[in-house]
């Protein structure tokens, strides 16, 4: 099948699916990650600015300079990595696009690309677009994975493999001796590795590493990251993608011919989420963790099995008892209940009727009442 077959041949975004039902019922959306965490008012205020300053026009393909730098600054500080900003940083239309056009660029027909489910639902229709072959491998419920497996599904045919931490859906976060493994599957069978950290300031048990900064793997990896989340500014699109030099040429072709560049505007006030204070991160971690612990414990009182998450602010939770699968308790949940969650086989190519996700993004009062209108 080649690769215009296989777009037409995707299905529809369950998670927007959901997000019009959520509207169309008049349901509390638990569906789709809309973090409600308050937007700093130095950035919208930034973003303002930027506008009545006029810059409403293209920037730079890769994205302004200046933010270049900044993202330099901060992938060298946080993450221990070292990038050029001229050739080795692209400033992308958020980090869906930075995913799609890595892919685009780096992933050839047939080449075959190894996911971990559940998995974020972008990841197979950006490998199927390319024209390449999706393989999986389970992070399972006690947030493991199998060494054995993800050997089994590697072959001289695997050109790249995708990684999430933390980790959405499950909230897993990666820790040195899984990575660790990865990194030599990556090196030994000659193996790129494509890392999406959009979650990397939301990690509530272990510390977030990312994989190019171990030994041996900075040449072969391309890390992608972004605003969206952290900074509670989903509507903005600006992500970014840091790679060697010789990966990032075909990803700057993808992403000039998908999107041009970033909304120069938003690039501008981007600059000021850089140098927010350490207590802000602080401060949105407590948030998220408040709203995670309130969605367990009261999951715990239902017929549902939740699985704690260690990063992000989505959970998994098991619905067996309840006697339907994913899209019948779905559904029920978004008509009868009014709250909007998301099946769990949107997350798997095989696998997933026997869970539901939630996110707990949502302002603290709004969880409450969604709670209660499960449990009523």
């Amino acid at each position: 099948m080649k690769g215009a077959e296989r777009v037409r041949d995707l299905s529809e975004s369950v998670i927007r699916q959901m997000t019009r039902k959520a509207k169309k019922h008049g349901a509390i959306n638990l569906s789709q990650g809309y973090p409600e965490y308050p937007t700093h008012p130095f950035l919208i205020e930034e973003a303002k600015k930027a506008i009545n300053s006029g810059l409403n026009q293209y920037s730079v393909t890769w994205g302004i300079e200046e933010l270049r730098k900044k993202i330099a600054e901060k992938l060298s500080d946080f993450n221990d990595l070292e990038y050029d900003p001229e050739y080795e940083i692209t400033v992308t239309c958020g980090s869906s696009e930075a995913i799609m056009s890595t892919i685009l660029g780096l992933v050839e027909e047939d080449d075959e690309v190894l996911i971990y489910q559940p998995f974020y639902e972008n990841y197979v229709p950006a490998v199927s677009m390319a024209s390449g072959r999706p393989k999986f491998t389970t992070i399972d419920k006690d947030l493991k994975i199998d060494p054995e497996e993800i050997k089994e599904n590697v072959d001289e045919n695997t050109k790249a493999m995708i990684l999430n931490t933390p980790h959405n859906p499950t909230g897993k976060v990666f820790q040195k001796d899984e990575l660790n493994f990865i990194r030599d599957i990556c090196i030994d069978e000659d193996i790129l590795l494509i890392t999406d950290e959009i979650y990397e300031k939301i990690i509530y048990a272990g510390e977030h590493i990312s994989p190019a900064s171990l030994k041996g793997l900075r040449e072969r990896t391309v890390t992608i990251g972004g605003f969206s989340k952290v900074y509670s500014v989903t509507g903005w699109r600006v992500g970014y993608v840091a790679s060697p030099k010789e990966l990032m040429k075909p990803i700057r072709k993808a992403h000039d011919y998908t999107t041009v560049c970033a909304p120069t505007p938003f690039q501008k006030a981007s600059l000021k989420a850089l140098a927010l204070p350490d207590d802000y991160y602080e401060e949105v971690l407590d948030y998220y963790r408040k709203g995670r612990d309130i969605v367990y414990e009261e999951l715990k009182k239902t017929k549902m099995e939740p699985l704690m998450p260690e990063g992000a602010y989505y959970m998994l939770a098991n619905i067996e008892k309840y006697g339907m699968d994913d899209k019948e308790l779905a559904d029920h949940l978004v008509k009868e209940k009014g709250v909007a969650t998301v099946p769990g086989t949107s997350f798997f190519d095989c696998g997933g009727e026997d869970i539901v996700r939630f996110c707990f993004s949502q302002d603290i009062d709004t969880l409450h009442e969604a709670m209660e209108r499960i449990r009523g």
